[in-house]
Order: structure tokens, then sequence, then C-alpha cells
């Protein structure tokens, strides 16, 4: 099967920021998503949205759009950002960014009533349940195709390097790890995760 290449117009990036949903008096996660987006987008949330639901119910994504440099997109978050927490703080709830919890268990916590959650859910069973961690992702525009690989391949040295500085994650379920990401660790329970190949053709 042949993936098509989406070119981009110039070079671009696009953000992904998973956000945790904090009761502000006991500091737990809590499942405040629904009521939240709710509020935001009355009529509902669509594919344009710059707030959306993510797999568990203590979690908020927030989506930039198509940016052209790392200020646009820091600004556009911060947009995004200032509106749920304006409404987020009207239910006690607070916004937390980190790779997990310290101390929140997953079985407390409820998944996003989505079709798509829920064949997850289905497909990978214990794996989805227990995940109960936050990201950011960085998408990135390329212009060409056959720019795609040797930047593949080239960053993928470097994730080591990310990854030390955006570990986020020491403690898992009240307990200390040992790890400063213990949620690449959960992570790394999916069957496509992990350090990629390198790719040598299309």
């Amino acid at each position: 099967m042949e993936i098509p290449f989406a070119a981009s117009e110039r070079r671009s990036l696009g953000v992904e920021w998973e956000l945790q949903l904090v009761d502000l008096g006991t500091r737990e996660l809590t499942a405040a998503s629904i009521e939240i987006l709710g509020e935001l987008y009355p009529a509902g949330v669509d594919e344009t949205a710059k707030a959306k639901h993510e797999l568990l119910q203590c979690t908020l994504e927030i989506i930039t759009g198509v940016c052209g440099t790392v200020a646009e997109a820091c600004a556009d978050l911060r947009e995004t950002v200032k509106a749920v927490q304006d409404i987020a703080a009207q239910q006690n709830v607070g916004l937390l960014c980190a790779g997990t919890h310290p101390f929140s268990h997953w079985i407390d916590q409820a998944i996003t009533p989505n079709p798509r959650y829920e064949q997850l859910v289905e497909q990978l069973q214990w794996v989805a349940r227990q995940f109960q961690i936050f990201g950011i992702h960085v998408h990135v525009g390329v212009t060409e195709r056959d720019k795609v690989l040797p930047i593949i391949n080239g960053v993928s040295a470097y994730l080591p390097h990310l990854l030390a500085l955006s570990a986020s994650s020491p403690y898992w379920l009240g307990v200390d790890t040992g790890l400063a990401s213990a949620r690449s660790t959960v992570f790394e329970a999916l069957p496509r995760a992990g350090l990629p190949r390198q790719l040598s053709h299309w």
C-alpha cells in the first residue's frame, strides 16, 4: 500500500498539546472535557476546532492551525488555552502540562464516548485503558517528498536528546519511578511506538 505524500506549500508547523484537567480542590484528574468543550463550542466540536476531546475525559487537546513560525504557533496556542482556562476555572478545574499525572490512577478515568476511541479500547484493551499519558506533538510540513526521509533519518539520531529535554513524568500512580520519562515507557506498550528504523525508500 502506497502512502500518498501531502506536500506543504511552504515550510510549516502545527502543534497538538494534550493538557490534563485537574480538580483544583483535590488536584486529582477530573472528567471535565465534555462540559468544557460543550461550553466552548455550543454547536458541537468539529474538525476545525482548536480544542478537542482525547481518549480520556480528563484530557483536552489544544491544536494550532498551520503556522509559519514557532512564535505564530505559540500565539495560536496561547489564545485557545486562555479560552479553555476561563471556562475550566468556572468549574473549579485547572490545566496541567506534564507527561503523566503524579498520583491519579488510570482505572478511575472515563473513556470519551466516541466510536474511534471505543474501537481503540476494543482493539488494545488494557494497553489503551492505561493510556493516562499526555504529550506535545509537533507536525512539520515539508515541501517535497524527496526531503522527507533524509529529515526523518537525520532527526532520529537526536530523539534521545529531545526526550531528555522534554522529560516531565517521573511519577506514575503515586510512585517515584526513578525514570525522568515514565510516559515514554507507558507509550512503548503500543505496537507502533519507540524509535523509528532508518528508512531507505518511500
